[in-house]
Formats: C-alpha cells, sequence, structure tokens
C-alpha cells in the first residue's frame, strides 16, 4: 500500500499537470483567434486621430461614442442592418423549413431514385458558389429581381447541408417511433411535427444558427445583386459608405460600423452556445 500511493498521487498529478497545460494551451488560441475582435472594439472607442497613430496602442486614450454616432448617421445605417436582419431572417426560416421536410422525405419515407436524388444533393456542396455565380446572376435579372429582397434571399433558400445534417439525425430516431405513430393513426405530417421536430429540437438549432452565420456574413452576393443604396445590406455598408474621397478611409467610424454588425452574431453564440454544442453532439453520422 505504500509503494503504491506515491504512484497514484504521483499519476494524479501528472494528470492535472497535463489538464492545466491543455487550459492554457486553449485559452491562449482562444485569445490569439479572439484578438482582431478585441482591436475592432477597443479602436471603435479611439478618436479619429488616434487609430492610426504608430506605435498603435490597444487601449484608447481618451474613449468616445463619436464614431458610433458617425457609423449610425452618416448614412442610412438602419435601413442598410435592417436589410440584413430581413435576408437572413428569410434565407434562416425557409433554409430550416426546407431541410426538415426534405431530410425526413430521405430518412423516412420510400420511393424510386430517393437515394440517388440524396447523392445528388451531396455532390452539389462539392460545386463552388463562384461556379453557379453566374448562372444565378442572369436568372434573377431576368426576372428582374435585382434590388429586391427576393434577389438577395431566392439562390439561398434551400441548404443542402441542412438537408444531410438533419436527415442524419433523422436516422437516429428509431423507427419503431414511425411504425407506433402509424398504428395510431398519425399522418407523416403529424408524425414529422409533433414528434419528429421535438426529438430534433437541438440538431435543428445547430443548423439554424449555421445558416444564421453564413447569412449574416454575405458580401459578393449582395455586393454584385444591389446597386441601390437602399437595398444595401450592413456589410457592404462598411465598404461602401464611410469613404471619404478626400480625407480616406474613416477607421474609426468603420470599426464601430463593424463592431455594429458583429452585435447579432455575438448575441446568437452567447444565447446559444449551449444549445449549439449540445446540438452537434447529438447529430449522428448514421448512414
Amino acid at each position: 500500500m505504500s509503494a503504491t500511493a506515491p504512484q497514484q498521487r504521483t499519476k494524479r498529478f501528472r494528470f492535472k499537470s497535463g489538464d492545466w497545460i491543455m487550459q492554457f494551451m486553449l485559452i491562449g488560441i482562444g485569445l490569439l483567434v479572439a484578438m482582431p475582435i478585441f482591436l475592432a472594439i477597443f479602436a471603435s472607442f479611439k478618436l479619429p486621430t488616434d487609430v492610426t497613430n504608430y506605435p498603435p496602442t490597444l487601449l484608447p486614450e481618451t474613449w468616445t461614442f463619436e464614431n458610433y454616432v458617425t457609423a449610425w448617421t452618416s448614412k442610412p445605417f438602419y435601413r442598410f442592418f435592417l436589410n440584413s436582419i430581413i435576408q437572413t431572417g428569410v434565407i434562416v426560416i425557409f433554409q430550416v423549413l426546407f431541410s426538415i421536410l426534405a431530410a425526413y422525405a430521405f430518412a423516412v419515407l420510400e420511393f424510386p431514385g430517393r437515394d440517388l436524388l440524396f447523392y445528388l444533393i451531396l455532390a452539389s456542396l462539392m460545386v463552388p458558389f463562384q461556379l453557379t455565380f453566374i448562372p444565378n446572376f442572369l436568372l434573377i435579372s431576368d426576372w428582374g429581381w435585382a434590388n429586391t429582397y427576393m434577389g438577395l434571399t431566392v439562390p439561398f433558400l434551400a441548404s443542402a447541408f441542412g438537408v444531410f445534417l438533419l436527415r442524419q439525425f433523422f436516422l437516429t430516431v428509431p423507427k419503431d417511433f414511425h411504425d407506433s405513430a402509424t398504428i395510431d393513426g398519425a399522418s407523416n405530417w403529424t408524425y414529422l411535427w409533433k414528434i419528429l421536430v421535438p426529438l430534433s429540437k437541438g440538431a435543428i438549432s445547430a443548423f439554424a444558427i449555421f445558416a444564421f452565420l453564413s447569412a449574416w456574413s454575405q458580401y459578393l452576393w449582395p455586393l454584385i445583386i444591389t446597386n441601390d443604396e437602399s437595398m444595401r445590406t450592413i456589410q457592404i455598408a462598411i465598404r461602401f459608405f464611410l469613404f471619404d474621397q478626400e480625407r480616406g478611409a474613416d477607421w474609426g467610424a468603420i470599426m464601430a460600423a463593424a463592431v455594429i454588425a458583429l452585435i447579432p452574431t455575438l448575441l446568437i453564440f452567447l444565447v446559444a452556445q449551449k444549445q449549439l454544442v449540445k446540438g452537434i453532439a447529438m447529430t449522428g453520422l448514421k448512414g
């Protein structure tokens, strides 16, 4: 007993030491990744003359909200923010809805060509967006949807990734649930919304967060499909509407606008981070 006790204490100490080292490494990586965000937040509170000082300083010498006032009032910034909210909200709602319906069809229903059609949907994930960019632009322009919310949202209303993610989770739900519901007289529609969707809240929430982040950060498509100032999104506004031809870029106001654009993303992460992790952990990869 006396010989094994020191060995156990040594193993316990090594385990704790390794755990602390891992924690410090993760904290260091996290701070490194978050450093640009901290720089943008601190720069947004600096005076315009202090943003470009050399050598640069992390904290403002004089804290000011002038940059936020400039960003919000120099142009109809509220309009750009509203456009991003509408675009993102429509995309997320329809992607979640269509992904649930398609995933249910591929996971539960039996019909000819089901697997082949699913593999074709998976194959579309390998096609880069740049390859379909011009056809989408020509089609949306021919329909007269340029400078409209339809043009901003329609090409992204369905998500092959969402179909794949939710199908994989639906496959983990025992088929006995569907058989029992069918025996009790429940239709496919009832089984989907009364049983399967409540059981899949974690996976659906995880996908909704992914869809939100992807839609909110869009830049190239809104840049091309809109040329009317009233239809610009907040990401385009940061690039185009805070630049003075004589003075150049107002970096303080640009950082303030970037922080405003970052707020919804941070709120989503802070509120739903546990649900996101839970959804990813619960989402199986059963074929």
